[in-house]
């Protein structure tokens, strides 16, 4: 095979290494090199084609290689958006490009961006990088898991085999053989019955991909890409467990499962469908008791490192007022009375030092009483969907459900709507109630006399006048 080949537009070359490499040359005259080499001949005439129908539409700019290093780029992209991000969400992206967009990814097959001209992230490149992440996220979220059994009483392998049948020491190294097969079933926590298969570190994985389809999207308006590379489908969402809201039994039980000061956030926050931050973030003014509502204004802001602040909710749609049930609002009012401070200002609910309830005071509020009614799975957010799918139940209509959990758009609101679809078959029972009568139906009392209706307004409208 010749070591050079002729293709319509530019030349492919193969290198010692087996691989081959693009050129062109531009109208201009001058001549490019393609960022990155071919596994195959076929791919790079490939490329050659995409660059010459660039050319061909006029899009000259668009071929020509950008050599800014994507992370450099990274790192410019976050400093321009400080002054636009939210606090908390500045740090996300910052702690997610930290974690796997400016270092290598992967446990077998590394792949690092870092240094990179933003020319050479190619769709392939990027689908790469993708399975390297993914490979990667896995890998950490079933070590972190191993870890938190083991803190909560050995390697879950263990306890999950001595269930299987299958002998092994109390303590000490595992066998290898019952390490593979653990990890063959999926690295169940038999503690709990979970399973990280194949969704282990799909979230973190989804995080870093939305973060560089937004990098390089802005990269594409900066005229340094033609188009965005990332582009693999399903790959910015995450597969999350189903939330399965609490029975009312279940809620009155957690609010008296957890410490007395808390009792009330759980109540509240079950029957109003508020963000755990919403929530903490309360002040007396934000509550009429007379009324039974509550009007939220912010929520807890918390960035690592920082102390806890207040910032506005999380879109213009978080600000509302929500009227509570009975339930909730008695108990709201009576813990106001027991718990809170007489300033307007005061936070309504506080540790017992009085500082805001941490996102890490939350959950530690939880831990312990989620065992004791036997939901291990519950959190601050169970609580929320809690009380979107319970306004649903009570026939609230999708703009009514969007205004009282605060979402700007109807799609969270129609999914809790969905989640009370279960109710649909007690609906098809009353409905059939209504074609067959009872077999011995009650007697229906005999209408009154115009006369006598006639007496009835008389005496009433007598006790009026009395």
């Amino acid at each position: 095979m010749s070591r050079r080949a002729r293709a319509a537009f530019g030349t492919v070359s193969r290198l010692p290494s087996g691989r081959f490499r693009a050129r062109y040359t531009l109208p201009d005259g001058s001549r490019h090199t393609a960022p990155t080499t071919f596994e195959t001949q076929r791919l790079a005439r490939e490329y050659l084609t995409r660059v010459h129908a660039e050319l061909l539409a006029g899009t000259t700019q668009a071929v020509r290689p950008e050599p800014l290093p994507f992370g450099e780029y990274v790192r410019t992209y976050l400093a321009h958006a400080a002054s636009t991000l939210r606090p908390r969400t500045l740090d996300l992206y910052q702690r997610t490009a930290d974690s796997w967009l400016l270092r290598p990814v992967g446990t077998t097959a590394r792949v690092d961006l870092t240094g990179m001209p933003l020319s050479a992230l190619t769709p392939s490149l990027i689908r790469s990088w993708h399975a390297a992440l993914l490979e990667h996220t896995r890998h950490d979220a079933l070590a972190q898991r191993t870890r938190g059994a083991s803190r909560r009483g050995g390697h879950p392998a263990r306890l999950w085999a001595t269930r299987a049948g299958l002998e092994v020491n109390g303590t000490g190294r595992l066998p290898a053989s019952v390490l593979e097969a653990w990890r063959a079933a999926g690295a169940p926590d038999a503690s709990t019955g979970q399973h990280d298969d194949s969704t282990a570190g799909r979230t973190a994985a989804a995080g870093a991909y939305r973060l560089l389809r937004t990098v390089l999207a802005q990269a594409v308006r900066d005229g340094l890409l033609p188009a965005n590379p990332a582009h693999i489908k399903g790959a910015a969402t995450a597969p999350h467990r189903e939330r399965r809201p609490l029975a009312l039994a279940d809620i009155a039980a957690l609010a008296a499962a957890v410490p007395s000061r808390y009792s009330t956030a759980v109540l509240v926050a079950a029957w109003s469908g508020l963000r755990p931050g919403e929530l903490f973030a309360l002040r007396r003014s934000d509550v009429d008791t007379a009324a039974g509502t509550l009007t939220v204004t912010r929520t807890l802001v918390e960035v690592p490192g920082q102390p806890v602040t207040f910032g506005p909710p999380k879109s213009a749609a978080g600000r509302r007022t929500v009227t509570l049930p009975a339930v909730a609002a008695g108990a709201l009012a009576a813990h106001l009375e027991a718990h809170t401070a007489a300033e307007a200002a005061a936070l309504v609910f506080t540790t017992a030092h009085g500082n805001p309830v941490t996102a890490s005071a939350r959950s530690a509020v939880l831990r312990a009483a989620r065992d004791r009614i036997r939901r291990p799975d519950v959190t601050w957010h169970h609580l929320r969907h809690t009380g979107a799918t319970l306004a649903a139940q009570a026939g609230a209509t999708q703009a009514e459900l969007q205004a009282r959990i605060g979402h700007s758009t109807a799609r969270a609101a129609s999914l809790y709507q969905h989640a009370a679809a279960d109710r649909d078959r007690a609906l098809a029972d009353r409905l059939d109630a209504l074609l067959a009568p009872p077999a011995n139906p009650e007697p229906q009392p005999t209408p009154p006399t115009p006369a006598a209706v006639r007496y009835g307004a008389q005496r009433g409208n007598l006790r009026a006048v009395i």
